[in-house]
């Protein structure tokens, strides 16, 4: 999830659904709740440790923020120079969970395909959306993060590129970068500022969870199917986003990168590793979700 985070275009929400943590990672977050602080004082650590459901979020918190740390230089080196090849791991990757959570739906009506169409044009509306004008301003990160993240838990949007959209991607990324480096290298002029940054962006992303996190919960208890529906419309609208082969076109005087085929493409397609690491993104994806259900 910290990875998939990490790349514009794909959502750790997607990886958390396809792997059948979903709604297991939405109910464990809604019930994280000042009340339950109160367990530690009446009834010690093991009761308030089981009633936050720790023994979940405690593995998948430090995966997440490993993911994040560790191979946020390495995921952007691959965007940079070999994007062809990550962008097609992760397109089989999305295009077989989509039909795996279309078969969980079951029996589908009217309003399924529906929902399904809702979701898509809002995922694919999104990604035609242009990036704005950077902002190093700290209440804008604040709320930045509180969009981003709300983006990185539903399957199909993502937060990244949301990021890129309110101006602050780079900042970010690099606010990440130097959260590791400044220790290794430590300044205190430099610590202050980048753990000023964390923080914010941190304060961000809980208050997006909590918010979010209760509306989820009430989707997936009482309208499943079709808040299945929804999300699978979402990740089939963000498809056209992380299409390996583009080319690109300033319009306006702006760029504008647009999906080609891969005859037309115009330089190395690498067609033939591009479509193994598509069939590893299946494979993984089938893998997965074998794994999934035998927990």
């Amino acid at each position: 999830m910290g990875a998939a985070d990490i790349v514009p275009g794909v959502s750790g929400g997607t990886m958390a659904l396809i792997t059948g943590i979903y709604e297991e990672l939405i109910y464990s977050i809604n019930g994280l709740t000042l009340k339950k602080l109160s367990l530690l004082k009446k009834e010690g650590v093991m009761p308030f440790w089981q009633a936050i459901n720790g023994a979940f979020l405690l593995p998948l918190f430090i995966g997440v923020c490993s993911g994040i740390l560790f191979l946020s230089s390495g995921i952007t080196y691959l965007i940079e120079f070999y994007p062809i090849l990550i962008w097609s791991f992760f397109f089989g990757l999305i295009l077989a969970s989509i039909f795996i959570l279309i078969k969980q739906v079951g029996k589908r009506k009217g309003l399924h395909y529906f929902l399904l169409l809702i979701g898509f044009l809002v995922a694919y509306g999104i990604t035609r959306l242009s990036p704005s004008g950077e902002s190093t301003n700290l209440l804008y990160l604040f709320f930045s993060s509180t969009i981003a993240i709300i983006a990185m838990i539903l399957p199909g949007i993502s937060g990244a590129f949301l990021f890129i959209l309110l101006g602050v991607y780079e900042e970010v990324l690099q606010t990440v970068k130097g959260a590791v480096a400044v220790l290794v290298d430590f300044d205190w002029q430099s610590f202050q500022s980048i753990y000023t940054k964390v923080a914010v962006i941190g304060l961000g992303i809980i208050t997006g969870l909590k918010l979010f996190s209760r509306i989820l919960s009430w989707l997936f208890t009482h309208k499943k199917q079709e808040t299945l529906c929804l999300l699978i419309g979402f990740m089939i609208g963000a498809l056209p986003k992380i299409w390996p082969w583009k080319t690109l076109q300033y319009i306006h005087g702006k760029e504008v990168f647009s999906n080609v085929s891969p005859l037309t493409y115009e330089g190395e397609t690498l067609f033939l590793p591009a479509v193994l690491l598509m069939g590893l993104g299946v494979l993984m994806l089938i893998l997965m979700e074998r794994f999934a259900q035998n927990e």
